[in-house]
């Protein structure tokens, strides 16, 4: 009997060992969770707060350089057609480079999300 009774305790140990650690998973993975939609949230906000003053910043060195140009030219129009042709360039630049960019940043968010480095 008493082989019986040490089986029983063993097996008790086991299944209270391997619920402790499961709650101590599930509440391991709760905390990473928490972390990466906090750091995501944040980094969203910073990036939006920067691009709202930058956007800001970019109106109004455009309506200067417009303005500047157009009285180069000797016509405000042709400065706002100068400087709207230069916005269209740099757009399309944006838009063939859109792959570089796309894998930096999916590089740097791994690096940044996952603990395991070697899978880059």
């Amino acid at each position: 009997m008493s082989i019986l009774k040490s089986i029983d305790t063993t097996s008790e140990k086991a299944v209270h060992k391997t619920e402790e650690f499961l709650n101590h998973s599930k509440k391991y993975y709760e905390l990473k969770i928490f972390q990466i939609l906090t750091s995501s949230i944040s980094l969203i906000f910073r990036f939006a707060i920067v691009g709202i003053f930058l956007l800001i910043a970019f109106i109004f060195l455009a309506v200067f350089a417009s303005s500047a140009i157009g009285n180069y030219l000797n016509s405000e129009v042709l400065g706002y057609i100068v400087v709207a042709l230069i916005f269209i360039l740099f757009a399309f630049v944006g838009y063939l480079g859109k792959n570089y960019i796309e894998n930096k940043v999916i590089k740097s968010l791994s690096k940044k999300y996952f603990d395991d480095e070697e899978i880059l």
